[in-house]
């Protein structure tokens, strides 16, 4: 009985052993199964770090720099109504005449912080602006209509009169300055002057006593760099106005009157006071309105005036006249070669000959004063 007791118990110590060994043994199994397969496994990618955060904002902050700055109301909930356009637009405009224009100029490449205050000035008088019937506002950022018309700075504003541009001098800080301005500068202060004229016109060679000053810009309308002055010239002139006479000559068209005082085509614009039978050169390399205004009232006097050349007669200006219908003509018709070249030879003649007789006069005068 005790031997059957012990074989018993013997048997079930070896299979608790048994038992213990295999859960050890499955246990080993697992722990191996589990390294392996986080070692397959792929590692998660690390949290963004600060400094990638930071190349991300500045890489969006340069992004958002290069997108062009359209000036934005100053007042908040406020809207801008001016039209923007293009410089497509803006000579269709010009080219209908039918209204005078007001052009805002803006800069939309780089940050203009002022750019959004001056239009919101502009906007409270727009209104009474389209009031008036006569005038259209309108905004733009065409860097190309801004070079033709002058405008270097921004904001700044042009006001076309039938055509004719006027560049505004002041600030934008008042609305009520900026309307006043518009209203007081409707008419156009610039006399066109050209060889047929410019002698009856300005008197220049012989003014009477009292006579008002000329302050005339010589400029060449196919050149745009020095077209885009024209503008600025029209301020110079309703500075002036009352005060000096303001004129302009375009060289391309008026070849006499450039010869006459020898307009350089390379120093363009050219500025000329006439002041009492003598003419003075503005040499001044900074050409904005107070510069320009300063020298035609005063500054003039600085600087050792010369003589005003002798207009052509009546005679020389014929002659000039028949020689350009001449050559006109020569270039339509070959056949007249002939009779073009007999007749330059004529009319030079005549020429020499009218100037011989009133050389022979002055000296018959001067023997009779002796």
């Amino acid at each position: 009985m005790r031997a059957k007791t012990s074989l018993t118990l013997i048997t079930l110590l070896l299979l608790l052993f048994a038992s213990s060994f295999f859960e050890v043994a499955d246990a080993k199994v697992k722990k191996n199964h589990a390294r392996a397969t986080a070692g397959e496994d792929p590692a998660p990618p690390p949290p963004p770090s600060s400094s990638s955060d930071k190349k991300g904002k500045t890489v969006a902050a340069k992004t958002k720099a290069k997108a062009p700055s359209i000036p934005e109301p100053s007042r908040p909930g406020e809207e801008f109504s001016i039209e923007d356009v293009d410089e497509d637009k803006i000579d269709e405009i010009l080219k209908d005449a039918v209204k005078n224009l007001v052009v805002f100029f803006y800069d939309g490449r780089v940050n203009c912080p002022n750019c959004g205050e001056a239009l919101s000035e502009v906007e409270e008088i727009d209104d009474d602006i389209e009031a008036t019937g006569y005038i259209e506002v309108v905004k733009t950022d065409d860097r190309r209509v801004a070079r033709e018309f002058g405008v270097n700075t921004f904001p700044s504003l042009v006001y076309f009169r039938r055509r004719n541009p006027i560049l505004y001098d002041g600030e934008f800080k008042d609305s009520e300055i900026v309307w006043r301005w518009i209203r007081a500068h409707d008419e156009v202060a610039t006399w066109d002057l050209t060889d047929e004229n410019f002698e009856s016109r300005t008197d220049s060679f012989s003014p009477d006593e009292g006579t008002l000053d000329w302050f005339v810009m010589f400029y060449d309308s196919e050149e745009p760099d020095c077209n885009a002055f024209v503008a600025t010239w029209e301020t110079v002139a309703h500075k002036l106005r009352g005060l000096v006479n303001v004129g302009k000559v375009d060289t391309s068209v008026s070849d006499d009157v450039t010869e006459r005082f020898r307009i350089d085509d390379g120093q363009c614009p050219t500025f000329l006071l006439f002041h009492r039978g003598k003419m003075y050169r503005y040499n001044d390399p900074a050409k904005d309105p107070k510069g320009l205004t300063q020298f035609a009232l005063s500054k003039f006097k600085d600087q050792r005036g010369h003589r005003v050349p002798e207009p052509p007669t009546a005679l020389e200006n014929l002659y000039e006249h028949i020689k350009e219908q001449i050559l006109e003509a020569l270039d339509d018709n070959q056949t007249l070669t002939v009779i073009g070249v007999g007749g330059l030879i004529g009319i030079v003649s005549l020429t020499l000959l009218f100037k011989a007789y009133k050389i022979r006069q002055q000296q018959n005068i001067d023997k009779k004063s002796i």
